[in-house]
């Protein structure tokens, strides 16, 4: 994997519990450039890449023929209308990708994330936090949801996102923080089990 792309720390600590168990399939829900698809794929998971924006998906094509990575699929779908089959995969993955929706389809989505993990399978999600700085920037949309210079986020607390894991077996629910660009953005994050 080319340095200029490393796995950011929220797959890396994933991994970390990934690896303590037995799991083999994943699906990067909202990939993006693919760093951490790829990271997953150089442990040796069998990794699902999905995400709606074709440009980023053709970067990561290359990569993965360049690399000759035989264990990752990369597909294009919408998170909002996932199409893959019931108890799919062990692991599912998503960085920054869930908190742009409204909460009717926020819940539609995270009840179809339960579907599609296998029986004991994982879910790592991290959105941005009502604690962020761009919290309650912009037109608001609906509660904790607002539209600042072109786009539209969703912000979580811990109350909400345990709300949306109601259906799991919840491992953990914490706050972090990290610097994106140049100022500190803040998050909620979830490690859970079906």
């Amino acid at each position: 994997m080319p340095s200029k792309f490393p796995p950011n720390n929220f797959a890396s600590r994933a991994y970390k519990v990934i690896k303590q168990g037995n799991s083999k399939t994943l699906l990067d829900l909202g990939c993006g450039n693919g760093r951490d698809s790829l990271f997953f794929a150089r442990k040796g998971l069998h990794v699902t890449a999905a995400d709606f924006s074709e440009s980023g998906l053709d970067q990561l094509r290359k990569l993965v023929e360049k690399n000759k990575l035989a264990n990752l699929k990369v597909v294009r779908q919408d998170i909002t209308r996932l199409k893959f089959k019931p108890n799919s995969f062990d692991v599912i993955y998503a960085h920054l990708s869930l908190h742009y929706f409204t909460d009717k389809a926020t819940k539609r989505i995270f009840n179809q994330l339960h579907s599609l993990l296998k029986k004991d399978g994982l879910l790592f999600v991290k959105c941005k936090s009502t604690d962020d700085m761009l919290y309650g920037r912009g037109r608001a949309q609906e509660k904790n949801m607002y539209s600042f210079r072109g786009h539209v986020r969703h912000f979580f607390d811990k109350e909400y996102m345990s709300a949306l894991l109601a259906k799991f077996n919840m491992v953990e629910v914490r706050k972090s923080s990290s610097v994106y660009h140049t100022y500190k953005s803040s998050f909620i994050e979830a490690i859970a089990k079906k």
